[in-house]
């Protein structure tokens, strides 16, 4: 079942078990001395059959019963068609109504209340009518209720009055149905505090989670902005005094400047997206494909040669996830080459199209024959494979690096739609 460990689920299958064991033997004892006190009972009517045929049919009796009795084995897979079955068998041949009431239990704790309440009066007429059978009984030999009381065996004190059936039903009845009750409300109670138990445990790794993004919100903050702090002050110190002297100097450090602030705000923005990663406005905060121009712009200025192709087509139409992965491929490959290849040239060509999914080519030569994968490459291909597309590395003859990225085409959610 679940929500419940191996063991728990022993204990149940083997307590289910033995209550099945025990209503049989109840069943079996109640439905014997049905058939044992109704016999007499019968042959002090008038219009009696020969006693070869009545022994026959009484015999029959019992049998059915004991058919019900295995029936009711079954009640938890069919409570309410056992029910039936027991219910209608009881009121047509004289045998004991526990078969039913047992089975109503089951009802009661597993379906819906429309079916609790047919099967309830349903029950509650088949022990009626099975207990006035055995109420109109003169003594023990012709009732089961005469011997419950524990009169004087030899005594006919002749049936009970009327309302002693009713009586009998009700409480009966009632004591069987509150039982499936209550059982459904501690099926109902502990289904309802298993789920707050997987809410609370989702609850509290949501919050081991969000501690540890904040310590490492933290200490980026701390480390890398201070550092960029120090970088935009003196490359703003060196602008201020090589104006003057050197144009071409003083250019350099307002560009070293401008990209400290601009890597300072974009530093700000992703660990606002590292606090709060559920967040939508943030989320859209990452740079996409739309901020490729602005890349490439920005990585010229820097001094790289680069020749870009970039042809981008339908993105309005594209989830930005798969955009932002983009972005952060051709960062990566472009920061890969100026690190590796100083002053090599690069080639880059990225295009998108609904049909054929977002696609990043990038080509630059080194000075190895073979590829040395750092931090950079293997988080390219994790983000990559995260994105479930795909990554091909390698070098040719001629000593060039080639990486060529494809990115499945996802469509971005419309406001109707609700992921799931």
């Amino acid at each position: 079942m679940p929500g419940m460990d191996a063991e728990t689920v022993r204990r149940w299958g083997r307590a289910t078990w033995w209550r099945s064991v025990l209503w049989t033997v109840a069943c079996f004892l109640s439905t014997t001395l049905a058939v044992a006190s109704g016999e007499p009972r019968a042959d002090r009517g008038a219009g009696r059959v020969p006693d070869e045929m009545a022994g026959g049919l009484w015999l029959l009796f019992w049998v059915i019963g004991m058919l019900l009795i295995v029936l009711m084995w079954w009640r938890r897979r069919w409570s309410w068609q056992v029910a039936l079955v027991a219910s209608l068998v009881t009121i047509a041949i004289p045998i004991d109504p526990l078969v039913s009431l047992v089975v109503l239990m089951q009802v009661w704790i597993r379906c819906r209340w429309a079916v609790v309440a047919g099967c309830t009066a349903l029950v509650t007429v088949a022990t009626f009518v099975a207990t006035w059978r055995d109420t109109r009984g003169h003594s023990q030999l012709e009732s089961v209720w005469w011997t419950v009381l524990g009169t004087d065996p030899s005594a006919t004190p002749g049936p009970f009055p009327w309302w002693v059936p009713v009586l009998i039903t009700v409480v009966v009845v009632a004591l069987f149905a509150g039982i499936g009750g209550l059982r459904r409300e501690l099926a109902r109670s502990r289904a309802t505090g298993e789920g707050h138990r997987v809410v609370a445990a989702r609850l509290s790794d949501e919050v081991v989670r969000q501690a540890e993004r904040e310590r490492i919100a933290r200490e980026v903050h701390d480390v890398i902005g201070h550092r960029l702090s120090l970088l935009s002050i003196h490359a703003g110190a060196l602008e201020a005094n090589t104006r003057e002297q050197d144009e071409r100097l003083a250019g350099s450090a307002s560009l070293v400047r401008e990209s400290a602030a601009q890597t300072a705000s974009d530093l700000r923005s992703l660990l606002e997206v590292l606090r709060r990663p559920d967040d939508p406005d943030l989320a859209h905060a990452v740079p996409g494909l739309d901020a490729l121009p602005g890349l490439v712009d920005e990585t010229v200025a820097h001094g790289m040669p680069l020749v870009a192709t970039v042809v981008l087509d339908g993105t309005t139409t594209l989830d930005p996830a798969v955009g932002q992965t983009a972005y952060r491929v051709v960062q990566e490959l472009l920061t890969n080459a100026r690190r590796h290849a100083p002053g090599a040239g690069v080639r880059l060509a990225v295009a998108s199209r609904p049909d054929l999914g977002v696609t990043v080519e990038a080509a630059n030569r080194t000075g190895s024959g073979h590829i040395v994968e750092g931090n950079g490459l293997t988080g390219l291909r994790e983000r990559v494979a995260h994105a479930d597309g795909e990554t091909h590395v390698h070098v040719d003859d001629e000593g060039v690096l080639r990486v060529a990225v494809r990115l499945p085409w996802r469509a971005a959610l419309t406001t109707t739609e609700v992921p799931l």
